[in-house]
């Protein structure tokens, strides 16, 4: 979809999402490249969407972003069901994978912040090793007191990345990003959750099939069925849409 006429947004359980495709997110975070003030991008899942609905901070976070897109199946059923054409799931990992790509090939510079104490450092590595060009000015975990967030943040600032990945966890890191983005020396601030693990190789992505079919969760259950409790969510999430349909509404 090259150009979406009419509306351009939907809401579901009262969050918003932006409607494009993979190539339409992309061509919007270049355009944020160009300007001078953060964007903030957020890829919400079914389980980001229900941690909303008790938390209308967090919800309110997360209507505020310059793009936010529907990273799980959950999220694309839901609109299938109230008609609200979302076309694709858009993961956050692969849009980051994407948004290295573009640094990489327009010298850009990004900035790692969260996960355990070292991830980040071998995520860099990683990244580096994948993209020869690109800059890393700087890594940061996320296992801090909340007293350092403002020597972290002229951390950050000093170096002056293009890209902050942030990687605290949602809804931590929406937060944390919506709470300094007036104060931020960055061009994008992206939350992406578990991916600088899944870079460090700390953790896996579910196989390909698992990620064409939208299956990733079951991937993940499969592989850590401990997580039932969390897998749950997705099943109350569709019986909570398909109960609350005029929440689900074109905006």
């Amino acid at each position: 979809m090259n150009h979406i006429r009419g509306k351009t947004t939907v809401k579901i359980l009262g969050v918003k999402f932006d409607k494009l495709d993979f190539d339409d997110a992309y061509q919007r975070f270049t355009t944020f490249m160009m300007q001078d003030e953060t964007k903030m991008i957020f890829t919400p899942n079914s389980e980001l969407v229900m941690m909303a609905q008790d938390d209308d901070a967090f919800r309110q976070i997360l209507n505020e972003g310059d793009l936010t897109v529907p990273d799980g199946i959950g999220i694309i059923l839901a609109s299938r069901i109230h008609h609200l054409e979302l076309t694709e799931r858009i993961p956050g990992i692969d849009l980051m994978a994407k948004m290295l790509a573009y640094a990489n090939r327009s010298n850009k510079s990004i900035f790692l912040f969260g996960a355990k104490p070292g991830v980040a450092e071998k995520a860099a590595q990683k990244i580096a090793e994948q993209y020869g060009n690109i800059k890393i000015v700087g890594v940061q975990d996320g296992y801090y007191d909340e007293r350092d967030e403002l020597r972290i943040l002229d951390k950050i600032n000093e170096v002056k990345p293009d890209i902050l990945f942030v990687a605290l966890g949602a809804p931590k890191q929406e937060k944390w990003i919506y709470k300094y983005r007036k104060l931020l020396n960055v061009k994008v601030a992206m939350g992406v959750g578990g991916s600088i693990d899944v870079w460090a190789g700390t953790a896996k992505r579910a196989p390909r099939i698992f990620q064409k079919m939208g299956l990733e969760w079951f991937y993940r259950l499969i592989k850590e069925p401990t997580r039932i409790g969390r897998m749950m969510i997705l099943p109350k999430f569709l019986i909570k849409v398909i109960f609350t349909k005029a929440q689900a509404s074109d905006e």
